[in-house]
Order: structure tokens, then C-alpha cells, then sequence
């Protein structure tokens, strides 16, 4: 949970006008992972339309290979693929049911317990404090604190716990494991975890590793790189993984590497869509297909840093800054609109900020504050997307407003 403060309006307009007249902005050029989509990959034989047939890099943004790297071209996915590899990445706060619709969330603006939201009704899954949850086959996995005291609001990821499941259906927390973890995602056969020490650590320590689901047990991670909860996304049986300022797509079934591209310091927010991967690298939006190849560089500026899709279009909906809005944008017309929501809570004083942008594929999901608190007040907010009109359906905010007997 990312410590949220108030913006003023005039900072608002300020950053929708830089998202789209292309002026420079601030690149911290962290090579950092960023979160992830929580949805899987679908593979589709497409291309943003800016990149015409059998274009390659313009020379504006010729890539100079280092020695002994060939030039990337492509790899193969299938939906088999797909399915058996998926990785699905844990949030402090909210998680899409992918099966069978809605979603989990920690309603951190009442009792931080974890709740089940499916059109307009909600129900109590688990009565304690959970974190890092991510959602599989009727399981919620998550790590779980008893004591809530490892939370720093000013720290992120802080909480930290032992590896546990929720059953969806009969809200039993099973331990799955001692070990500690701070970050976890999860695919078919194994539950990833990392686990590293404070900022204000004397001596600072990292652990990755995984809980296998066949024999039950923790197994360490020879390195970061092939601990799922690191890599930058999967491609079917493919995965991107960042080592010594560069790229790579790695072969999960027999480890093999290809060079995907380098500049990985100047990189951030990778985002997979439609088989081809996004992301930001100083002050614009680029992709490279990862079918075969094909780079793009959109003439806008998008930061890519929480998106999320609906029912397959071809819209990508990324959370915005800080305001009461949600940019909506067609990476193949390489159009974008900032988009207000309509309906909010907390409309009237033009502070509703959004945090994240997750989808179950029908609404999408984000975590806003209440407008004038920095406090950690939060909730979750259900938006309906039809087409470039966002608008809000529904909000756990209405436990606080209630509470406090302030109105809508």
C-alpha cells in the first residue's frame, strides 16, 4: 500500500496535460519491478497499428546490440503453454476472481478483514488481516500476521507473514507455511515468495524461494531471476527476466535465454498485453512484440504504471494520477483520452484518488482515498467501462461514510 496524500487541482490538470502533449517528465530510471496485470496473456495475432508490415526500428530509436547478442524475433505461445504457466501476482489489496467473477479485497477503510464483492453484494471471506492476496482455483493465497504489527504505512511492500490459503467457499485459513514472505504469486504447481529486510536494516537480507503444492515444502530460489514473483511477466512458457541491465526471455521448461532488449535501468512499468510487452523508457510509451519482434513507440505519453482490460476490447483503462479520473487508450490507433469517473464519492471536492487498476474482465477495480484523508483511509471502488465512459457502481467507502455519518 503506497502512502496516498491529497493533490491539489491545479497539480491534477497539470499531469493530464503532460500525459498527452508529449512534454518531458520526470524518469527516476529505477530498475525496480513494478506490478504486474493480474490477468493472463491472451495471445492474440495482432499489432498496434503504428507499426506498419515488416517495419523494424526507425532510426530514432535504433538499438545498438551488445557484443555477442542476436537480434530478438519472436517465440512461439500456445494457450496450453498458457495455462500451465501463468503466474498471478499478489496485491495488498485487491484480487479478481478470474473464474467465476468479482473480487477479493482488504477493507482497509473498516476492519481490514477480507472480503468477496459480486455484483453489488458483499460477503465476509476471512475475519483477520491478510496481505499479498492472489486468487487460484478457489483458493485466495496470501500471507497472514497475527500480531498486524509488521505493517509500516510509509513501507512497501512492510507487512509481512507466514504463507497461507483461504478457501473461498468455506473461509478456512490454512498455514502453509513458517517461512516468512513479503511478496507472492502463484501459478499451477507453486507459490512463490520474497522475503528481504527493512530500509532501516543494519544488515540488509533478501530470500526467494517457493512452496511446491505436490510434496508441501519450501524450496529456495537459486536466484531472483527464476522466482516467479520477480519476473516481469510470462508469454506461455516464456518469461521476462532482468539481469545486469538487460532483458531476457527465458524458457521455462528447459532454461534457455533469449536477448529481449537492453536498458533495463532506464525501463519500468513492463505490462504484457496481447503478446506483446509495454513499457515506459524515459518519456515515452514503447513495445516489442514478443510474436515477432516488431518494436512500436506511441507519440504519447502513457504511464503504464497500474492498467487493466474489459472483456477482451482493445482498450487499455490505466489508473490515474491521483485524481478522479482513468486514461483510456487504444495502443493500435495509438489514441488516448483522460477520461473523469463519474458517480464518485468524493467528487464534489475533486480529491478522489485512485491507487492500482485491476479487471475480472466484466468491471474494473481500483483503491481510492476518501478525498481529504492521508491517514490510510481507504476502499475499494467497482467501475462499470463502457468504452471512454468510467463510472462508479459501487464502494466500500460507504462503511466509512456511514460510520463517521458522512454523506455521499
Amino acid at each position: 500500500m503506497t502512502k496516498i496524500f491529497k493533490i491539489p487541482l491545479t497539480i491534477c490538470f497539470f499531469l493530464i496535460f503532460l500525459l498527452f502533449t508529449g512534454c518531458s517528465k520526470d524518469s527516476q530510471g529505477q530498475d525496480v519491478k513494478t506490478p504486474v496485470q493480474e490477468e493472463t496473456v491472451q495471445g492474440k495475432d495482432i499489432q498496434p497499428s503504428m507499426a506498419s508490415e515488416g517495419e523494424t526500428a526507425t532510426s530514432e530509436n535504433q538499438e545498438v546490440l551488445p557484443e555477442g547478442k542476436a537480434v530478438f524475433t519472436g517465440v512461439e505461445w500456445s494457450r496450453e503453454d498458457e495455462e500451465r504457466y501463468a503466474v498471478y501476482y499478489g496485491s495488498e489489496d485487491i484480487c479478481p476472481d478470474r473464474d467465476n467473477g468479482g473480487v477479493y479485497y482488504v477493507n482497509w477503510g473498516y476492519d481490514k478483514y477480507l472480503y468477496y464483492w459480486k455484483d453489488g453484494k458483499t460477503k465476509l471471506v476471512l475475519d483477520k488481516w491478510v496481505s499479498q492476496i492472489c486468487y487460484m482455483d478457489g483458493m485466495v493465497y496470501c500471507i497472514y500476521d497475527k500480531t498486524g504489527k509488521t505493517y509500516d504505512y510509509n513501507v512497501t511492500p512492510s507487512y509481512e507473514g507466514v504463507i497461507c490459503s483461504v478457501n473461498v467457499k468455506t473461509g478456512e485459513l490454512k498455514e502453509l507455511s513458517q517461512v516468512k514472505a513479503k511478496e507472492l504469486a502463484v501459478c499451477k504447481d507453486r507459490l512463490y515468495y520474497e522475503w528481504y529486510t527493512g530500509p532501516e536494516a543494519e544488515e540488509q537480507k533478501q530470500e526467494y524461494g517457493f512452496y511446491l503444492f505436490s510434496d508441501k515444502n519450501v524450496h529456495k530460489s537459486a536466484s531472483k531471476e527464476e522466482n516467479g514473483s520477480w519476473q516481469f511477466g510470462r508469454y506461455g512458457k516464456y518469461a521476462i527476466v532482468c539481469r545486469e541491465d538487460t532483458f531476457y526471455i527465458k524458457n521455462l521448461e528447459d532454461n534457455s535465454e533469449q536477448f529481449l532488449m537492453a536498458g533495463a535501468k532506464q525501463t519500468a512499468h513492463i505490462q504484457l498485453y496481447d503478446g506483446v510487452c509495454y513499457y515506459n523508457k524515459g518519456d515515452s510509451l514503447n513495445s516489442i512484440s514478443l510474436k515477432d519482434g516488431k518494436k512500436w513507440k506511441s507519440k504519447h505519453y502513457v504511464n503504464l504504471l497500474g492498467y487493466a482490460k474489459v472483456n477482451n476490447t482493445g482498450w487499455l483503462y490505466i489508473s490515474g494520477a491521483g485524481a478522479a479520473g482513468i486514461t483510456v487508450f487504444d495502443p493500435y490507433k495509438d489514441e488516448g483520452e483522460y477520461v473523469y469517473i463519474k458517480n464518485t464519492y468524493s467528487s464534489a471536492n475533486n480529491a478522489y484518488m485512485t491507487e492500482g487498476l485491476y479487471s475480472d474482465g466484466k468491471y474494473l477495480y481500483t483503491i481510492v482515498s476518501n478525498g481529504t484523508k492521508t491517514d490510510g483511509i481507504v476502499g475499494l471502488v467497482v467501475l462499470k467501462a463502457d468504452g471512454k465512459e468510467i463510472s462508479e457502481i459501487w464502494s466500500s467507502l460507504e462503511y466509512y461514510n456511514t460510520k463517521s455519518k458522512k454523506q455521499k
